[in-house]
This record gives C-alpha cells, structure tokens and sequence, in this order.
C-alpha cells in the first residue's frame, strides 16, 4: 500500500478552500506493507485465539494469510469510462483507467486511483479505513468518501490544479485534497 506523509523538512500547513496549490505541504511517497512472515504470524495468532475462545471450527492459517497479504498487495483495474447509473464495487484497491462521470459510483475497501477525472462519487476505505486515500487526473467530485468521513466539493467550482493530479486523504479527521506534484 502507498502512504503518503507530510515532508518533515516543510513547515506544516493545511489547504484550505481558497488556497492556491503552491500554498499546500509538500507530500513524500513512501512504500509500506506488512511482510508475508508478519502476515502469517498474525493469522497464526488469529487462529490460536479463536481456538482460545472455543471456536470449534478449523481454520486454514496459509489461506488466511494468503488472502490477507494478497488484498493488501493486488488490484482491480478497469478499463473504460463510468457513466451515470454504473457502480463499480471491489474488496481492495481500485485503479481505473478512465472517467467516472456524474451519476456513477466507485467504491473500494482500499484506495481508488483514476487516470482520468473523478466527477461522480467515490468511497475509498469503505470498511471504515481513514488511511485509504483518492487520486485523480482531474477531481472534481460530486461526493467523496474516505473511511467514514463524507464531503462534498463547492458547486461550479472547478478543480484547483488543471495542470497537476490531486489526491485526497484524511488527516486528524479532516479530509484534504492536495496537488500530486
């Protein structure tokens, strides 16, 4: 999964609706995931726990663990445009290559990245996850959902960096939409 963390060497800042882009904290990729070994450990743990509470049922703890470290790791991508009416649904990360226009849906357990411009609705970590994040081409949705958070963008209002991606995540409980630079 890719994080993103505020650069520590920038003072800290927060965009705010009539902020430009050149006012926003500069942003630092960094790659993060649990190991296949933590995977494991942690499903080993999971199991001996249910046994503990007298689960009587088996448990697969390689299966548990696969599954776990691929939701983490894999995505679904999509191919094509999102009209109005369409839903797209998916127990991961969504990336999709195209628009998802006004009136249609996206939604993921885990992160949504667009290559193109997000118009519709979009709720990433729909599980309740606030670390999951939104990227677009072009943002300008009509809602956005990231964990159990909702907002919603200024009618008319275009997007603020034409030029740049944007992308959206949560931060002390306040969703922000920064340039991707």
């Amino acid at each position: 999964m890719i994080t993103f963390e505020q650069d520590p060497y920038q003072s800290p800042q927060t965009a705010s609706a009539g902020e430009t882009a050149e006012e926003t904290p500069e942003i630092a990729l960094t790659q993060t995931g649990a190991s296949m070994e933590t995977i494991i450990e942690e499903a080993e743990a999971k199991a001996e726990e249910e046994a503990a509470a007298g689960k009587a049922e088996e448990t697969d703890v390689e299966a548990r663990a696969l599954n776990a470290f691929c939701k983490e790791h894999m995505a679904y991508f999509h191919k094509g445009n999102l009209r109005s009416g369409m839903s797209l649904e998916y127990d991961g990360t969504i990336v999709i290559l195209g628009d998802v226009n006004p009136g249609a849906q996206v939604k993921a357990t885990g992160n949504i990245i667009i290559l193109g411009a997000l118009k519709g609705i979009a709720h990433a970590g729909s599980m309740g996850e606030p670390e999951a994040y939104v990227f677009a081409l072009n943002m300008n949705p009509i809602q956005l959902r990231i964990g159990e958070l909702i907002t919603r963008f200024p009618d008319g209002e275009r997007s603020k960096s034409l030029k740049n991606p944007e992308y959206a995540y949560v931060e002390d409980g306040i969703v922000y939409v920064s340039a991707f630079e």
